[in-house]
């Protein structure tokens, strides 16, 4: 353990999450009732939450929720109705403020009534002219420390709760969440959507969004949802989504999430995609109109089973999620390529892959602490952290520890047991270095070294070039002119990314 203990040697806090005022080993979160009006001219959510908890530390007198920018007006007993006394703390930087609530010996839930800011760091509301239609538009992008400027909560990713939720928007507003929709009721200028979430997820995952939004199904458990403007071009562009998810399920295991939802938001949406559960956000500049950026469905689809199903314990451990979920990407893309490309296709994204962490650690430096795969956050915005070195990084340790026990053959089973056996679960880094020892006590790794040393991986595996090397012929044909018109067009927008990658580096 001597990742995690070194981190927390070098914190100003015991807790377990350095990004969160709340303390898991005193008192956890077992189930969230979100209860909502939305206010799109105000950009303000008001209402209230429902947390029930269980005592970790019988002693533990007071629950702490980590809250940013609300508006609270009460605290109650939820079995008796009384009011707690609570004190909000002093804002620190990005992570908000302390929401510490006396507790009654017999108080194990409690309903907090509050109001969003208009300016909540987690909500984006759009005007009609930022969309594709008449209405204004409303999402949430709560990673990675945004969700408690939407409702006070444990907002770590090593609380992991069920919710149900109730949210009423003004007609023709739709409104969608990180769940299954159950039910609406209407009124004569209102609907009132009911969504419940029975798999525990950490905070980060809640996700909104209310806009004039329509939807069209792809399969009986994949739909897409766009603007109504958008939505026959969304449902070309991604009616291939069942056969990603059922490619995702051949590697990793059961989708475990009942519905996989798609949704393209408005341009403004600064992400390639988002993986909430059940409603997957995706930016429009995937509808290149030839299927070619699939590659970031399949990470967002790789993600229900690394990064929500085993989810990091904190954002020190972020690799946890992103590389494993960029390596299982890369596994689906291969599966979809068939047996005979499958292969060079993973490996050649691997090699692609490897330019964007060059381009990162430049960035940051290679001896920033900030490119190991552990980092110290104490203090540290986990978004001035970012980046593609836990992405790129970790794939890369990854399919060097495939490497190291003997192909894909010996690693994809150890892979889907590690995915088994930690589903539902938050972990650290010490937890799989522990299960693969399990699993290969003979193989030799330098876990230290790759786990905490800055800059480029310790070793980069030798991959298939094959597809590369196909690439640099066309860039150089491309570059002295002998490539025809009819040839440059039957490029997909992947190939010509890829070679003009390759023409850059001639």
């Amino acid at each position: 353990y001597y990742i995690t203990n070194n981190l927390r040697e070098n914190r100003m806090s015991p807790r377990p999450d350095p990004s969160s005022f709340s303390d898991s080993s005193q008192i956890r979160t077992t189930t969230l009732n979100i209860v909502l009006t939305a206010d799109l001219k105000s950009a303000v959510l008001s209402g209230h939450v429902d947390i029930a908890f269980k005592r970790v530390n019988k002693e533990c007198q007071s629950l702490v929720l980590d809250c940013k920018d609300l508006d609270i007006s009460r605290i109650l007993d939820q079995a008796s109705g009384e009011e707690l006394e609570y004190v909000v703390g002093d804002k620190f930087k990005e992570f908000g403020s302390p929401l510490t609530i006396s507790l009654q010996p017999s108080t194990n839930g409690v309903t907090v009534h509050y109001k969003t800011s208009p300016t909540a760091s987690g909500v984006q509301v759009l005007s009609p002219d930022q969309t594709f239609g008449e209405h204004p538009y409303l999402f949430t992008q709560n990673q990675a420390i945004h969700a408690r400027s939407i409702v006070p909560c444990q907002d770590t990713p090593g609380i992991k709760t069920p919710y149900t939720a109730e949210l009423t928007v003004d007609k023709p507003l739709v409104a969608v969440m990180s769940a299954v929709s159950v039910r609406s009721e209407e009124s004569e200028s209102t609907t009132t959507y009911f969504f419940n979430q029975k798999i525990p997820i950490p905070a980060y995952l809640l996700a909104i969004v209310i806009g004039d939004i329509v939807s069209q199904d792809i399969s009986p458990r994949v739909r897409v949802w766009s603007e109504r403007a958008n939505i026959d071009k969304c449902y070309s562009e991604f009616e291939d989504t069942e056969t990603i998810l059922k490619a995702a399920e051949e590697v990793a295991g059961e989708y475990v999430w009942g519905r996989y939802d798609l949704l393209v938001l408005p341009p403004s949406f600064p992400y390639g995609g988002m993986e909430n559960p059940c409603l997957t956000f995706v930016t429009p500049t995937l509808l290149a109109g030839d299927k070619s950026l699939v590659n970031v469905v399949a990470h967002e689809i790789a993600h229900s089973w690394t990064g929500n199903l085993v989810t990091n314990a904190n954002w020190e451990h972020f690799w946890l999620n992103e590389g494993f979920t960029v390596f299982l990407e890369r596994k689906i893309l291969a599966k979809l390529a068939g047996p005979e490309e499958g292969e060079a296709v993973r490996e050649g994204a691997h090699m692609m892959g490897l330019n964007s962490l060059k381009y990162a650690i430049e960035v940051f430096g290679k001896d920033n602490p900030l490119t190991a795969l552990n980092v110290n956050l104490d203090g540290v915005d986990p978004d001035d952290a970012f980046s593609s070195v836990p992405y790129e990084k970790g794939s890369t340790f990854l399919f060097y520890l495939e490497t190291l026990v003997g192909g894909p053959a010996v690693f994809d089973p150890f892979l889907r047991s590690y995915i088994a056996e930690h589903a539902y679960k938050s972990i650290t880094s010490e937890v799989f270095v522990s299960y693969f020892k399990s699993h290969f006590p003979n193989v030799e790794v330098d876990w230290r070294g790759w786990l905490t040393t800055p800059g480029m991986p310790l070793v980069i595996p030798k991959y298939d070039d094959s597809r590369q090397q196909k690439s640099i012929e066309v860039a150089k044909a491309w570059s002295n002119g002998d490539i025809s018109e009819k040839e440059r067009e039957s490029l997909s927008s992947k190939q010509v990314f890829s070679i003009s990658d390759k023409a850059l580096n001639l």
